[in-house]
């Protein structure tokens, strides 16, 4: 009886003496050092939460290995931390927040289509589109200019989000607009209606690597 008294007594002095709990996360929480990295290590859910964010981040390094895309997504990714630290600081519900919201984005499937595409000997005498990210729901907007002049000369604008077969919809001035992604190009249609005469022939697009996504000169 004595001898379990002991153990009882021993057992909660180790109990006592224990830190507080901390959960995995994608960084080692023994080294945590900032209000936000403490928060997430003693939060379970936001700890998951940030192996996700992790693993996804690693997996949308790996939709365009060439080009600009490996450039693009660490600086984002780099922008987003620098953004979840000075706005959330230690508030876990605004952390998970944005890690939901961050996660979203890195899965979306229309992330990979992100990219500029061309026709024709762009800019000479081509046009192009850039396909980026619209937040805060992660669906694409596409943008097509008529080159050589990128600031201007914009020929229509959409937001929406592609579907399974790789098709984004979108009205242009009352005019129905299709296009339609493969592996490394894009078509744009603009089949004609009653409501919309102008209809135009198919356009082909090819994916410029060394130009996804468009950086700026």
């Amino acid at each position: 009886m004595v001898r379990v008294a002991c153990w009882a007594s021993v057992a909660a002095l180790v109990w006592l003496a224990a830190p507080t709990a901390s959960w995995a996360a994608s960084f080692d929480c023994a080294k945590a050092g900032t209000p936000t990295e403490k928060a997430i290590c003693k939060d379970a859910a936001v700890s998951k939460l940030d192996e996700q964010v992790a693993a996804a981040f690693k997996a949308a390094q790996g939709l365009w290995p060439a080009g600009n895309w490996p450039v693009f997504i660490r600086n984002e990714q780099r922008e987003w931390l620098k953004d979840r630290n000075g706005i959330c600081k230690a508030d876990v519900a605004c952390l998970k927040e944005d890690y939901e919201r961050r996660l979203t984005f890195l899965t979306h499937p229309s992330l990979k289509w992100m990219g500029r595409y061309v026709a024709g000997r762009c800019p000479q005498d081509g046009v192009y589109l850039d396909v980026t990210p619209s937040y805060p729901d992660a669906g694409i907007g596409v943008t097509l200019y008529l080159c050589p002049d990128p600031k201007g000369n914009m020929l229509l604008q959409a937001e929406g989000d592609v579907d399974a077969a790789g098709k984004l919809r979108f009205d242009d001035a009352g005019c129905p607009r299709v296009l339609t992604f493969t592996q490394d190009a894009a078509t744009l249609s603009a089949p004609k209606t009653e409501v919309c005469e102008r209809g135009a022939d198919s356009r082909a697009f090819r994916r410029d690597p060394a130009k996804s996504p468009y950086l700026g000169e």
